[in-house]
């Protein structure tokens, strides 16, 4: 047995919105190094905040073998704070870093002296595995998939990735290692693996799987519920895939089985403006979904030509047959894109009163050229200027680039217009990882 300790690593500035959902992610992995008989604590600082000396004491009183750190790339400074503290306590602990910013840039963080290994991609068996090879010897790192480490030599291997696996072979997520009363969100229940095979430019989701996804059974998916109902009298429940209605013929069975469940549940997910119609979207709403989010981005049709591929009639039909069945609808954007103007941010925020009035709640973030997005990696070519002192600047909740159009200073004034114009407060939202 294995002694292992799960630590989400907090946002910089602590907000309501980084605590409204328990870590998925790190509930999975803790599902699987349960199920192979290991000894699984978690901690979520999202919740607490940060505390170095809390992370010594529970290293002291724990000793744990191995620690698994998730980051995002606002929350890798944070996540490398922990694992020096870590090493500080005690330098035999294994310390391993996965999630978003370490799956894109897996030799970057192998360069620090805390880590001892990166995990690329989904982690539930890569760090059962590790576990294994700690506890027994069993297996070697250089054929654990998707494990990144060092040689003795120093130099940085990262494996190659593990195959996706099928969201009906994962155990269920440990949701119990998280103070779950203390989220909003309590019951995200995820129905596929990997992302959506969309690559639009703002978003990380295809370089951290590379376009890959793996739909999980309606079966399989009820049957969680149903757990959820017995255990913990859920009685809302949020699919937390970027797009749930990717397959319609598969939402239809997924729907016919909802109707199968113990007790009825209401529930929300997020998706596309081109992946809905007035005829599915009545039909979720039946089936009890009562809240869904559209990620529209931009007001103006020459942004959204090249950063998403919808029009603004698609926007508007969506919308106005989501509020029509009744279905709580949010509608989020993002501003500026390489090429807004003055005149296109303010189409957009025009766009979004047009909306509010139709209805719908809508959310606006500032972009963010996140790592292994286009914007990121071809920022100089599209004339961004990268403003960000660090990663923890990558929280969409200011600016982080200038463009050619536009200085950052007409970006603030600009969107903080949009703000006061729909009497909206800032928002945290992030669209990338």
């Amino acid at each position: 047995m294995v002694k292992v300790i799960l630590m989400n690593a907090p946002v910089a500035q602590m907000s309501e919105h980084a605590r409204l959902t328990l870590p998925l992610g790190l509930a999975y992995i803790g599902g699987a190094l349960l199920d192979a008989g290991h000894r699984v604590t978690g901690i979520d600082f999202n919740v607490s905040g940060l505390d170095l000396d809390r992370v010594s004491r529970v290293v002291q009183r724990q000793k744990p073998s191995l620690v698994g750190i998730s980051a995002l790339t606002e929350t890798y400074p944070n996540a490398l704070a922990i694992a020096e503290r870590v090493k500080l306590v005690d330098p035999s602990v294994t310390v391993v870093l996965g999630g978003a910013h370490p799956t894109i840039l897996p030799e970057d963080v192998l360069e620090q002296a805390a880590v001892d290994y990166v995990v690329v991609g989904s982690g539930e068996a890569s760090m059962v595995e590790l576990a294994a090879y700690l506890e027994r010897g069993e297996g070697s790192p250089m054929t654990i998939a998707g494990l990144g480490h060092r040689l003795e030599d120093g130099t940085v291997l990262v494996n190659q990735r593990r195959k996706l696996p099928h969201p009906d072979s994962l155990p269920r997520p440990a949701r119990d290692l998280f103070p779950i009363q203390l989220y909003r969100g309590k019951f995200n229940v995820l129905t596929a693996t990997g992302s959506c095979p969309y690559r639009c430019p703002f978003c990380s989701a295809a370089a951290i799987w590379e376009g890959r996804r793996s739909t999980r059974s309606p079966e399989s998916i009820v049957e969680e519920i149903e757990a959820l109902i017995r255990d913990y009298d859920a009685d809302y429940i949020f699919f937390t895939d970027d797009v749930l209605t990717l397959e319609k013929k598969w939402v239809f069975r997924l729907l016919e089985s909802l109707e199968g469940l113990s007790r009825p549940i209401t529930w929300g997910c997020a998706t596309r403006v081109d992946l809905v119609d007035e005829q599915l979207l009545l039909a979720m709403s039946s089936a009890g979904c009562r809240a869904i989010q559209f990620g529209v981005e931009s007001g103006s049709q020459d942004i959204l030509d090249s950063v998403k591929g919808v029009n603004k009639m698609q926007v508007l039909t969506a919308v106005a047959a989501s509020v029509g069945a009744g279905i709580d609808t949010l509608c989020s954007f993002m501003a500026p894109f390489p090429e807004d103007t003055v005149e296109t941010i303010r189409e957009t925020g025009a766009f979004m009163r047009t909306l509010h009035d139709a209805g719908s709640k809508i959310s606006l973030s500032y972009t963010a050229p996140f790592p292994g997005t286009t914007f990121f990696e071809h920022a100089e070519e599209l004339g961004l200027t990268i403003l960000a002192n660090g990663w923890q600047d990558y929280d969409a909740k200011h600016v982080t680039f200038e463009t050619r159009h536009l200085s950052a200073a007409e970006i603030e004034v600009e969107l903080k217009g949009i703000e006061e114009m729909l009497g909206m407060t800032r928002t945290t939202v992030t669209s990338d990882q």
